[in-house]
């Protein structure tokens, strides 16, 4: 069996999104003819733990453990942040900055080049070099962000010449909360050099989306393909029934990028025209919501309608999923939102439960929601087909139940995506 090296930051007991595609490839690629080492930190700064996630790596998987040092705990520290809280939950949702706050976002963004996990290349560098002499691999597989990952990727292709898959989950100097990193003209040329030698240096850049890829190419990505995130089957094998009130649940982060007032009027005003609905309804929040979203709330008196259930691990947010009878995705109001595509989507397509997104229109989500027929993407501000669309559902909650159609997902499975990057492997180490 051919061997593959994957170089990932996050890994169980790391919990949240970002570590579900390297851990479900892990699990999978076996199935494809590929067997992998990978390449975690040793004692790394996780804002999210799942030890769930832990029944998912095989057991005789070969695991390389390397020392990191991380940069978090001093700054929280200066800033007095909850231990556990992710540096990009800060900048979205702290209601006040100091003066320590913003000094630190801007040492962030100015000296930890590309990004925070930037002390972690030297001693994945020197393990591997060491390593890969003894032990050859026939290709190497880095996913970012944190683009640190990629960073290494291109030190381990300067240096063996392997070939290289650079994964982009997200983008890197096009990524949303890029600005709010405060980056100085001469550190956002360090970050555009680097961003350039992955581009021209990898055999293949893979990332999440049609948009995104092509947000890549404009700015050098010369071989690309989409290989977009996935749900696992077996994650959603839990028996639940549906929620008996009216519930709309989102699961995830709900930074300032993602608040909708008009939302949160349209239900407002059902809730006062309809004493049924009102009886009824409940917009379930799953994980860490801005100040400015729960003002909104209690401005609207609402609060009695809106649950806030704060974190959870992930075999309770698939519980909640399966059990809710709507999903919301709000997609970021910013301006690469139309390449957007949210791991909780693919989630949201394993619980198989109808999908409100709230977005622009022609976005890549909107695209995905209509083949998939999944669920509808509503404009923010468009109050009336909001109205329309909660009137629509709670007709069919109170009458026969609503029901999911959904259908075409088996691309999305985790097997399937396993595959895909199997043959895209193929491909490049047959060059």
């Amino acid at each position: 069996m051919k061997r593959v090296l994957i170089i990932s930051y996050y890994w169980p007991p790391a919990g949240g999104i970002s570590v579900i595609r390297p851990l479900k490839l892990v699990k999978y690629l076996r199935q494809s003819g590929w067997d992998p080492i990978v390449v975690v930190p040793k004692k790394p700064h996780y804002p999210i733990e799942d030890e769930n996630l832990i029944n998912d790596i095989p057991d005789d998987i070969e695991l390389i453990e390397v020392p990191i040092k991380e940069p978090y705990e001093f700054y929280k520290k200066l800033t007095g942040q909850k231990h556990k809280s992710a540096l990009v939950d800060v900048i979205q949702n702290s209601p006040k900055r100091s003066f320590l706050h913003q000094l630190s976002i801007w040492i962030r963004g100015n000296f930890f080049i590309p990004d925070a996990r930037c002390l972690w290349i030297r001693p994945v560098l020197s393990r591997l070099k060491t390593y890969l002499k003894d032990y050859p691999v026939d290709a190497v597989f880095t996913t970012g962000p944190p683009h640190s990952v990629n960073r290494i990727g291109y030190l381990i292709k300067k240096k063996f010449n392997l070939p290289w898959v650079a994964d982009f989950q997200d983008p890197w100097t096009q990524v949303d909360y890029y600005k709010h990193f405060k980056i100085s003209p001469w550190a956002h040329l360090r970050h555009q050099n680097m961003e350039r030698q992955v581009f021209e240096n990898a055999d293949l850049i893979t990332t999440v989306s049609k948009s995104w890829k092509s947000d890549l190419e404009s700015i050098g990505a010369r071989a690309s393909e989409i290989i977009p995130l996935g749900f696992d089957s077996d994650d959603f094998q839990i028996e639940t029934s549906l929620d008996s009130s009216f519930t709309l649940t989102h699961l995830g982060l709900l930074g300032r990028d993602r608040n909708s007032f008009t939302l949160l009027k349209v239900i407002a005003d059902l809730c006062a025209e309809n004493e049924d609905f009102a009886s009824s309804f409940r917009l379930q929040l799953v994980g860490v919501v801005n100040h400015d979203f729960k003002k909104f709330v209690m401005d609207l008196k609402l609060s009695k309608h809106v649950v806030y259930v704060g974190q959870v691990q992930r075999v309770e947010a698939i519980r909640i999923m399966k059990s809710s009878q709507l999903l919301l995705l709000l997609l970021n109001q910013a301006g690469n939102v139309s390449g957007r595509v949210p791991g909780k989507i693919f989630e949201y397509f394993g619980a198989q439960r109808p999908i409100l997104s709230l977005g622009p229109v022609g976005t890549d989500v909107e695209s995905m929601l209509k083949k998939s027929s999944s669920g509808i993407n509503i404009d923010y501000d468009d109050s009336i087909s909001l109205k329309n669309y909660f009137l629509s559902y709670f007709e069919q909650f109170c009458s026969s139940g609503i029901k999911n159609n959904a259908s075409q997902l088996e691309s999305y499975s985790h097997i399937s995506i396993s595959k895909e990057f199997a043959k895209q492997i193929d491909k490049i180490t047959a060059k």
